[in-house]
């Protein structure tokens, strides 16, 4: 876990990033330093704005008890929850421990202030991109989280992760995504496939975790 120098006020080691594009999302965000980091606040939906958005749900069934579940949610490692064929995790960077965890480094469980930036490889492989979002709610009593988009990036919003018991004790998982951006066709076509890509991934690997 890397945390700033007092002497050099470094915060990211840009060695120990895997993919040249979220390197590139560093330098291009300033984010060596916690100014960066504190520049690039969320951009969250908000109930009152929903007409101005566009939205996106899926729904994804584990067939396993919702604590259970829950539990995997809080716990798995970025690395972990954050690889597929599309996506990979490149860092994180919590605003309440002012501290960055990399692709090897242990993780201490998922808190609201978390900001993830992750990797897109798009079209197999031929257009890569980097995206980020942050945690901003976490809540056990409904076993729910909330992550919105950052400031500068591509879109605009949120995405709701909730968890509910099915009368077979399984779970069923609906992750509702409302989002702008400034691109109609993104908007329209590309967003709808590619999110529903990327989540598929992501939840597939919280059901695939023992």
């Amino acid at each position: 876990m890397g945390s700033i120098s007092d002497n050099q006020n470094e915060l990211v080691d840009l060695s120990r990033i895997h993919q040249k594009k979220v390197r590139e999302f560093v330098r291009a965000f300033g984010l060596h330093s916690e100014t960066g980091f504190q520049a690039m606040g969320p951009v969250c939906h908000e109930q009152h704005t929903t007409d101005f958005y566009r939205e996106h749900c899926k729904t994804f069934l584990i067939k396993r008890n919702i604590n259970e579940v829950w539990g995997i949610y809080k716990t798995i490692n970025p690395k972990e929850a954050w690889r597929g064929g599309m996506v990979s995790f490149g860092l994180q960077y919590s605003r309440k421990k002012n501290a960055v965890t990399y692709q090897e480094d242990p993780y201490e469980g998922m808190e609201s202030g978390q900001v993830i930036i992750l990797n897109l490889k798009l079209l197999g492989g031929i257009f890569n991109m980097a995206v980020a979002h942050e945690i901003t709610e976490v809540n056990d009593a409904t076993k729910s989280f909330r992550l919105c988009y950052v400031q500068g990036g591509a879109s605009k919003g949120s995405q709701y992760i909730s968890l509910q018991r099915t009368p077979e004790d399984f779970t069923e998982v609906t992750h509702h995504t409302y989002y702008k951006g400034s691109s109609f066709f993104r908007d329209i076509i590309l967003y709808p496939i590619f999110h529903s890509i990327a989540i598929t991934e992501f939840h597939g690997n919280i059901a695939a975790m023992r």
